[in-house]
Protein backbone atom coordinates (compact mmCIF):
# COMPACT_ATOMS: atom_id res chain seq x y z
CA UNK A 1 0.00 0.00 0.00
CA UNK A 2 1.51 3.51 -0.60
CA UNK A 3 1.58 5.16 2.82
CA UNK A 4 1.57 8.57 1.12
CA UNK A 5 -1.58 8.70 0.16
CA UNK A 6 -4.13 10.96 2.19
CA UNK A 7 -6.02 8.86 5.01
CA UNK A 8 -9.26 9.13 3.46
CA UNK A 9 -7.86 6.97 0.54
CA UNK A 10 -6.19 4.83 2.83
CA UNK A 11 -9.42 4.10 4.43
CA UNK A 12 -11.45 4.06 1.06
CA UNK A 13 -9.10 1.31 -0.12
CA UNK A 14 -9.19 -0.54 3.07
CA UNK A 15 -12.93 -0.83 2.68
CA UNK A 16 -12.99 -1.62 -0.72
CA UNK A 17 -10.40 -4.73 -0.67
CA UNK A 18 -12.59 -5.80 2.62
CA UNK A 19 -15.70 -5.83 0.48
CA UNK A 20 -13.97 -8.06 -1.85
CA UNK A 21 -12.92 -10.27 0.48
CA UNK A 22 -16.67 -10.62 1.53
CA UNK A 23 -18.02 -11.45 -2.17
CA UNK A 24 -15.30 -14.06 -2.52
CA UNK A 25 -16.38 -15.66 0.78
CA UNK A 26 -20.09 -15.51 -0.06
CA UNK A 27 -20.11 -17.59 -2.47
CA UNK A 28 -17.35 -20.17 -0.91
CA UNK A 29 -18.41 -23.41 1.27
CA UNK A 30 -19.62 -22.78 4.29
CA UNK A 31 -16.87 -23.91 7.19
CA UNK A 32 -14.39 -24.23 3.87
CA UNK A 33 -11.57 -22.59 3.22
CA UNK A 34 -8.15 -23.49 0.82
CA UNK A 35 -6.13 -23.66 4.02
CA UNK A 36 -8.12 -26.54 5.58
CA UNK A 37 -8.55 -28.22 2.56
CA UNK A 38 -6.41 -28.24 0.28
CA UNK A 39 -4.47 -30.79 1.54
CA UNK A 40 -7.48 -33.52 1.55
CA UNK A 41 -8.00 -36.01 -0.71
CA UNK A 42 -10.92 -35.29 -3.03
CA UNK A 43 -12.92 -38.40 -5.23
CA UNK A 44 -11.69 -39.42 -8.53
CA UNK A 45 -12.32 -37.60 -11.88
CA UNK A 46 -13.11 -40.61 -14.54
CA UNK A 47 -10.98 -40.12 -17.44
CA UNK A 48 -12.35 -39.64 -21.61
CA UNK A 49 -14.84 -37.30 -19.87
CA UNK A 50 -16.62 -35.94 -23.34
CA UNK A 51 -15.75 -31.97 -24.17
CA UNK A 52 -19.97 -31.98 -23.39
CA UNK A 53 -21.20 -30.94 -20.17
CA UNK A 54 -24.66 -31.06 -17.99
CA UNK A 55 -26.14 -27.84 -17.50
CA UNK A 56 -26.90 -26.46 -14.20
CA UNK A 57 -30.03 -28.90 -13.76
CA UNK A 58 -32.75 -27.20 -12.97
CA UNK A 59 -35.28 -27.54 -9.89
CA UNK A 60 -37.30 -30.76 -10.38
CA UNK A 61 -39.06 -31.13 -7.09
CA UNK A 62 -39.88 -34.23 -5.23
CA UNK A 63 -43.36 -35.56 -6.59
CA UNK A 64 -43.75 -39.70 -5.68
CA UNK A 65 -43.59 -42.15 -2.07
CA UNK A 66 -41.35 -44.80 -3.92
CA UNK A 67 -38.34 -45.28 -1.33
CA UNK A 68 -36.24 -46.84 -3.93
CA UNK A 69 -32.61 -46.38 -4.04
CA UNK A 70 -31.81 -44.89 -7.80
CA UNK A 71 -28.39 -46.41 -9.12
CA UNK A 72 -26.68 -43.11 -9.35
CA UNK A 73 -27.57 -41.66 -6.33
CA UNK A 74 -25.92 -44.79 -4.96
CA UNK A 75 -22.84 -44.81 -7.25
CA UNK A 76 -22.58 -41.16 -5.72
CA UNK A 77 -22.70 -42.13 -2.18
CA UNK A 78 -20.47 -44.91 -2.30
CA UNK A 79 -17.78 -42.96 -3.84
CA UNK A 80 -17.80 -40.21 -1.33
CA UNK A 81 -17.87 -43.51 1.12
CA UNK A 82 -14.79 -44.64 -0.53
CA UNK A 83 -13.22 -41.35 -0.32
CA UNK A 84 -13.89 -40.72 3.03
CA UNK A 85 -15.02 -43.91 4.94
CA UNK A 86 -17.65 -42.54 6.37
CA UNK A 87 -21.23 -43.10 6.14
CA UNK A 88 -24.72 -42.32 4.42
CA UNK A 89 -28.40 -42.40 4.41
CA UNK A 90 -30.24 -42.76 1.48
CA UNK A 91 -34.24 -43.30 0.36
CA UNK A 92 -36.13 -42.57 3.31
CA UNK A 93 -40.01 -43.52 4.36
CA UNK A 94 -42.89 -41.21 3.27
CA UNK A 95 -46.04 -42.56 4.27
CA UNK A 96 -46.28 -40.17 7.27
CA UNK A 97 -45.83 -37.34 5.15
CA UNK A 98 -49.06 -36.04 3.70
CA UNK A 99 -47.17 -33.75 0.73
CA UNK A 100 -43.89 -34.92 -1.41
CA UNK A 101 -41.25 -32.38 0.45
CA UNK A 102 -38.28 -34.52 -0.18
CA UNK A 103 -36.30 -36.41 -2.94
CA UNK A 104 -35.13 -38.89 -0.08
CA UNK A 105 -39.00 -40.20 -1.07
CA UNK A 106 -38.41 -40.79 -4.37
CA UNK A 107 -34.62 -42.24 -4.06
CA UNK A 108 -32.61 -38.98 -5.12
CA UNK A 109 -31.13 -37.62 -2.06
CA UNK A 110 -27.90 -39.12 0.04
CA UNK A 111 -26.97 -37.79 3.75
CA UNK A 112 -23.10 -38.19 3.77
CA UNK A 113 -22.13 -37.63 7.01
CA UNK A 114 -19.56 -35.54 8.49
CA UNK A 115 -19.49 -33.04 11.60
CA UNK A 116 -18.79 -29.53 11.55
CA UNK A 117 -17.55 -29.85 15.10
CA UNK A 118 -14.96 -32.78 14.28
CA UNK A 119 -11.70 -31.04 12.71
CA UNK A 120 -10.69 -33.45 10.02
CA UNK A 121 -14.25 -33.91 9.17
CA UNK A 122 -14.89 -30.42 8.96
CA UNK A 123 -12.10 -30.15 6.21
CA UNK A 124 -13.13 -33.37 4.21
CA UNK A 125 -16.63 -31.94 3.91
CA UNK A 126 -15.18 -28.70 2.50
CA UNK A 127 -12.98 -30.59 0.33
CA UNK A 128 -16.19 -32.47 -1.06
CA UNK A 129 -17.80 -29.50 -1.82
CA UNK A 130 -15.08 -27.24 -3.37
CA UNK A 131 -14.48 -30.68 -5.35
CA UNK A 132 -17.96 -30.73 -6.39
CA UNK A 133 -18.60 -26.83 -6.74
CA UNK A 134 -14.83 -25.84 -9.04
CA UNK A 135 -14.06 -24.88 -12.37
CA UNK A 136 -12.73 -27.59 -14.25
CA UNK A 137 -9.66 -27.29 -16.49
CA UNK A 138 -11.80 -26.46 -19.53
CA UNK A 139 -13.71 -23.66 -17.90
CA UNK A 140 -16.68 -24.99 -16.90
CA UNK A 141 -17.82 -23.86 -13.84
CA UNK A 142 -19.10 -25.94 -10.74
CA UNK A 143 -18.38 -29.00 -13.36
CA UNK A 144 -18.46 -32.37 -11.05
CA UNK A 145 -21.74 -31.41 -9.82
CA UNK A 146 -23.35 -30.56 -13.10
CA UNK A 147 -21.69 -34.14 -14.54
CA UNK A 148 -23.46 -35.59 -11.76
CA UNK A 149 -26.49 -33.86 -11.38
CA UNK A 150 -26.33 -32.11 -7.97
CA UNK A 151 -29.31 -30.15 -7.56
CA UNK A 152 -28.85 -28.58 -4.06
CA UNK A 153 -26.61 -29.67 -1.26
CA UNK A 154 -27.22 -28.59 2.26
CA UNK A 155 -24.23 -27.75 4.96
CA UNK A 156 -24.00 -26.22 8.06
CA UNK A 157 -26.71 -23.75 7.86
CA UNK A 158 -26.51 -22.82 4.17
CA UNK A 159 -27.82 -24.48 1.20
CA UNK A 160 -26.07 -23.77 -2.40
CA UNK A 161 -28.60 -24.77 -5.31
CA UNK A 162 -27.72 -25.21 -9.20
CA UNK A 163 -30.64 -23.09 -9.90
CA UNK A 164 -29.81 -20.48 -8.02
CA UNK A 165 -26.10 -20.98 -8.50
CA UNK A 166 -25.77 -17.07 -8.90
CA UNK A 167 -26.73 -16.35 -5.54
CA UNK A 168 -23.78 -18.86 -4.08
CA UNK A 169 -24.26 -20.06 -0.16
CA UNK A 170 -27.49 -18.84 1.42
CA UNK A 171 -28.87 -19.28 4.95
CA UNK A 172 -30.90 -22.40 5.32
CA UNK A 173 -34.30 -21.55 7.37
CA UNK A 174 -33.32 -20.08 10.96
CA UNK A 175 -30.33 -22.19 11.29
CA UNK A 176 -27.53 -19.14 12.11
CA UNK A 177 -29.56 -18.56 14.92
CA UNK A 178 -29.92 -21.97 16.49
CA UNK A 179 -26.00 -22.82 17.20
CA UNK A 180 -27.00 -25.83 19.90
CA UNK A 181 -26.37 -29.39 19.27
CA UNK A 182 -29.77 -30.16 19.32
CA UNK A 183 -29.85 -28.66 15.85
CA UNK A 184 -26.89 -30.44 14.26
CA UNK A 185 -29.30 -33.00 11.96
CA UNK A 186 -32.06 -30.18 11.17
CA UNK A 187 -29.45 -27.46 9.91
CA UNK A 188 -27.35 -30.24 8.35
CA UNK A 189 -24.02 -29.56 10.64
CA UNK A 190 -23.77 -33.52 11.17
CA UNK A 191 -24.45 -34.43 7.44
CA UNK A 192 -24.09 -32.86 3.84
CA UNK A 193 -27.48 -33.41 2.49
CA UNK A 194 -27.22 -33.70 -1.73
CA UNK A 195 -29.93 -33.81 -3.54
CA UNK A 196 -29.52 -35.27 -7.69
CA UNK A 197 -31.45 -34.68 -10.64
CA UNK A 198 -33.55 -37.44 -11.91
CA UNK A 199 -30.35 -38.17 -14.49
CA UNK A 200 -28.26 -37.80 -12.25
CA UNK A 201 -30.21 -40.64 -8.96
CA UNK A 202 -31.07 -42.75 -12.50
CA UNK A 203 -26.64 -42.50 -13.43
CA UNK A 204 -27.34 -41.60 -16.68
CA UNK A 205 -24.83 -38.25 -16.29
CA UNK A 206 -21.42 -38.14 -18.08
CA UNK A 207 -19.28 -38.83 -14.89
CA UNK A 208 -20.82 -42.15 -15.44
CA UNK A 209 -21.54 -43.10 -19.15
CA UNK A 210 -18.99 -40.57 -20.76
CA UNK A 211 -22.03 -38.79 -22.54
CA UNK A 212 -23.73 -36.08 -21.94
CA UNK A 213 -27.56 -36.70 -20.53
CA UNK A 214 -30.33 -34.49 -21.33
CA UNK A 215 -32.92 -32.99 -18.48
CA UNK A 216 -35.32 -35.90 -17.36
CA UNK A 217 -38.06 -34.20 -15.40
CA UNK A 218 -39.28 -36.87 -13.85
CA UNK A 219 -42.72 -38.71 -13.15
CA UNK A 220 -45.72 -35.85 -12.92
CA UNK A 221 -48.53 -35.71 -10.60
CA UNK A 222 -51.98 -36.41 -12.13
CA UNK A 223 -53.99 -33.18 -11.27
CA UNK A 224 -56.38 -36.12 -9.27
CA UNK A 225 -54.39 -37.24 -7.06
CA UNK A 226 -51.53 -35.66 -4.85
CA UNK A 227 -48.76 -38.05 -5.26
CA UNK A 228 -47.14 -39.20 -8.50
CA UNK A 229 -46.42 -42.96 -9.36
CA UNK A 230 -42.54 -41.69 -7.98
CA UNK A 231 -40.47 -43.44 -11.08
CA UNK A 232 -41.17 -43.41 -14.84
CA UNK A 233 -39.46 -43.57 -18.29
CA UNK A 234 -37.53 -40.71 -19.04
CA UNK A 235 -39.71 -37.54 -19.47
CA UNK A 236 -38.07 -34.90 -21.58
CA UNK A 237 -40.96 -32.23 -20.49
CA UNK A 238 -41.57 -30.21 -17.71
CA UNK A 239 -44.74 -31.27 -15.88
CA UNK A 240 -47.53 -29.44 -15.43
CA UNK A 241 -48.04 -27.99 -11.88
CA UNK A 242 -51.48 -28.45 -10.31
CA UNK A 243 -53.20 -27.27 -7.19
CA UNK A 244 -53.42 -29.59 -4.18
CA UNK A 245 -56.21 -31.88 -4.07
CA UNK A 246 -58.61 -31.48 -1.04
CA UNK A 247 -61.20 -33.54 0.58
CA UNK A 248 -65.19 -31.53 0.18
CA UNK A 249 -66.57 -29.90 2.36
CA UNK A 250 -68.15 -32.26 4.97
CA UNK A 251 -65.96 -35.28 3.75
CA UNK A 252 -65.98 -38.11 6.00
CA UNK A 253 -62.41 -38.63 8.61
CA UNK A 254 -61.59 -41.48 6.24
CA UNK A 255 -61.55 -39.76 3.31
CA UNK A 256 -59.81 -36.80 4.87
CA UNK A 257 -56.73 -39.44 5.93
CA UNK A 258 -56.73 -40.88 2.52
CA UNK A 259 -56.88 -37.77 -0.15
CA UNK A 260 -53.64 -36.65 1.17
CA UNK A 261 -52.01 -39.76 0.35
CA UNK A 262 -53.66 -40.63 -2.72
CA UNK A 263 -51.28 -41.70 -5.33
CA UNK A 264 -48.72 -42.90 -3.10
CA UNK A 265 -47.36 -46.59 -4.05
CA UNK A 266 -48.14 -48.87 -1.10
CA UNK A 267 -46.71 -52.17 -1.12
CA UNK A 268 -45.96 -55.28 1.25
CA UNK A 269 -42.97 -54.80 3.63
CA UNK A 270 -43.70 -50.72 3.86
CA UNK A 271 -45.80 -49.37 7.75
CA UNK A 272 -46.56 -45.94 8.41
CA UNK A 273 -50.05 -43.61 8.99
CA UNK A 274 -50.66 -43.73 5.22
CA UNK A 275 -50.78 -47.61 5.48
CA UNK A 276 -53.20 -47.49 7.88
CA UNK A 277 -55.15 -45.27 6.42
CA UNK A 278 -55.09 -47.97 3.25
CA UNK A 279 -56.45 -50.61 6.01
CA UNK A 280 -59.15 -48.52 7.37
CA UNK A 281 -60.38 -48.16 3.52
CA UNK A 282 -60.16 -51.91 2.84
CA UNK A 283 -61.63 -52.70 6.48
CA UNK A 284 -58.61 -54.37 7.93
CA UNK A 285 -59.05 -54.58 11.50
CA UNK A 286 -56.82 -54.30 13.25
CA UNK A 287 -55.07 -51.63 11.90
CA UNK A 288 -51.62 -52.33 12.10
CA UNK A 289 -49.96 -49.80 10.36
CA UNK A 290 -47.90 -52.66 8.45
CA UNK A 291 -48.06 -53.69 5.29
CA UNK A 292 -48.36 -57.79 5.45
CA UNK A 293 -50.09 -60.67 3.92
CA UNK A 294 -53.29 -59.39 5.32
CA UNK A 295 -53.45 -55.98 3.86
CA UNK A 296 -52.06 -57.45 0.62
CA UNK A 297 -54.94 -60.42 0.35
CA UNK A 298 -57.68 -57.59 1.53
CA UNK A 299 -56.14 -54.95 -1.32
CA UNK A 300 -56.10 -57.51 -4.23
CA UNK A 301 -59.97 -58.52 -3.52
CA UNK A 302 -60.72 -54.91 -3.25
CA UNK A 303 -58.95 -54.75 -6.59
CA UNK A 304 -60.20 -57.48 -7.88
CA UNK A 305 -64.19 -56.76 -6.86
CA UNK A 306 -63.91 -52.92 -8.73
CA UNK A 307 -62.52 -54.43 -11.92
CA UNK A 308 -59.00 -53.71 -11.28
CA UNK A 309 -55.77 -55.98 -11.85
CA UNK A 310 -55.00 -57.65 -8.54
CA UNK A 311 -51.70 -56.95 -7.99
CA UNK A 312 -51.96 -56.14 -4.11
CA UNK A 313 -50.19 -52.81 -5.08
CA UNK A 314 -51.81 -49.42 -4.24
CA UNK A 315 -51.31 -47.72 -7.80
CA UNK A 316 -52.78 -44.89 -8.95
CA UNK A 317 -56.14 -46.49 -10.29
CA UNK A 318 -56.66 -48.35 -6.85
CA UNK A 319 -56.84 -44.76 -4.99
CA UNK A 320 -59.06 -43.61 -7.26
CA UNK A 321 -61.30 -46.43 -6.79
CA UNK A 322 -60.40 -46.20 -3.12
CA UNK A 323 -61.77 -42.43 -3.08
CA UNK A 324 -64.70 -42.56 -5.04
CA UNK A 325 -65.80 -45.20 -2.90
CA UNK A 326 -65.53 -42.90 0.06
CA UNK A 327 -67.31 -40.13 -1.52
CA UNK A 328 -64.78 -38.36 -3.68
CA UNK A 329 -66.33 -36.72 -6.25
CA UNK A 330 -64.80 -37.65 -9.50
Amino acid sequence: MNHHLPRRLRGLGLMLSALASLALLSTAAPSATAATTASVRVPAVPTGLPTGIEGLSPYVPATGCDVTNRPGTVKLAKLIQATYANTYGLASSCTSATSPSSEHFDGRAIDTFFSVRNSTQKAQAGALINWLLATDKAGNPYANARRLGVMYLIWDNKIWSSYRSSEGWRPYSTCATTPSTAYDTACHRNHIHVSLSWEGAQGRTSFWTKAVAPVDWGPCRPADLNWSPGVAAYNPRRCASFPVVKAPTGASALLKELVPRSGMVLRTGMSGPAVTSLQKALGVSPTTGNFGSITSSRLKAWQTRHGLPASGVAYASTWRSLLAANGMPR
